[in-house]
């Protein structure tokens, strides 16, 4: 076996089907699936992961939510793949034979640490810097197989490929007791190894975290666990939150927000439950 996908679930079930079915469409019988249960407040999903069958599917269930980075390394225990893809469960990866490009690199830069698989938003970001100077040009990698973009201050982590003997040796335990942050902890481990990471330009995903199908304070609730605003789980968050302070306002505006998005946060955070 040569790739393990793992997934941890814990979105609607209509953006986690999408997921999973893009992910088994796009791959082959060299890729394995993993779905580690995180326990969602949403039934639906539940009930679609105890039935769920497919030859190249493994449902996980750890017993409760256990979060991003935990949940990764539940999932990469039990992965047979020589490479573990870390996919977000609101990711769609495209249908262009996207996890062989991911895995090339790794042939070519013997101290990358890890790949991530961007979305448009962040490729668009990236290609704005790239035009700014010299500084990021020399960043960019030009391959005729794909395109790198090698980064050394932060790594999103919605779609990101690692090999299983790197993530054994030097970042299965670098992960501590937060539910989201996996981003920030590798980064640091990466630097500290002096190890590459970067994005793969050349091969897009698409996010569907602010879809009409997302739960839309779902996602404004993981980019403020991400910045270590709040600490609780997302049902405990949200039945006891009614208003956005100040700070929160302000990070969600910083990572892309609309001030009319924040407003209907605030507006859906008054509804009681």
């Amino acid at each position: 076996m040569k790739f393990s996908i793992i997934i941890r679930c814990y979105n609607k079930l209509s953006i986690v089907k999408k997921c999973v079915e893009a992910a088994v469409n796009s791959t082959d019988s060299n890729t394995e699936i993993i779905l580690v249960n995180n326990h969602p407040p949403y039934n639906d999903v539940t009930e679609y992961l105890n039935y769920l069958q497919h030859p190249r599917i493994k449902v996980l269930d750890p017993m409760s939510n256990i979060g991003n980075a935990k949940g990764f390394n539940f999932g990469a225990i039990h992965a047979k793949g020589e490479f573990l893809v870390n996919l977000d469960d609101d990711i769609i990866v495209p249908n262009n034979d996207w996890i062989n490009a991911m895995s090339k690199p790794f042939d070519d830069f013997p101290d990358l640490a890890y790949v991530s698989l961007a979305w448009n938003a962040v490729n668009y970001s990236i290609k704005d810097q790239v035009t700014q100077g010299p500084e990021y040009k020399q960043n960019v990698v030009y391959n005729p197989d794909y395109t790198i973009y090698f980064v050394s201050i932060f790594t999103m982590f919605g779609c990101v490929m690692i090999k299983k003997n790197i993530w054994k040796k030097y970042f299965a335990n670098v992960v501590q007791g937060d539910l989201y942050g996996i981003d920030g902890y590798y980064q640091q481990q990466a630097n500290a190894l002096g190890m590459k990471a970067g994005y793969l330009l050349s091969h897009e995903a698409e996010h569907l975290v602010r879809t009409k199908e997302a739960d839309f304070l779902y996602g404004a609730y993981k980019v403020l666990y991400a910045f270590k605003l709040l600490k609780q789980d997302y049902p405990s968050w949200r039945s006891g939150k009614s208003k956005l302070t100040k700070n929160e306002r302000q990070v969600l505006k910083q990572f892309g927000y609309k001030p009319f998005e924040v407003d209907k946060m605030e507006r859906l955070l008054s509804i009681p439950l």
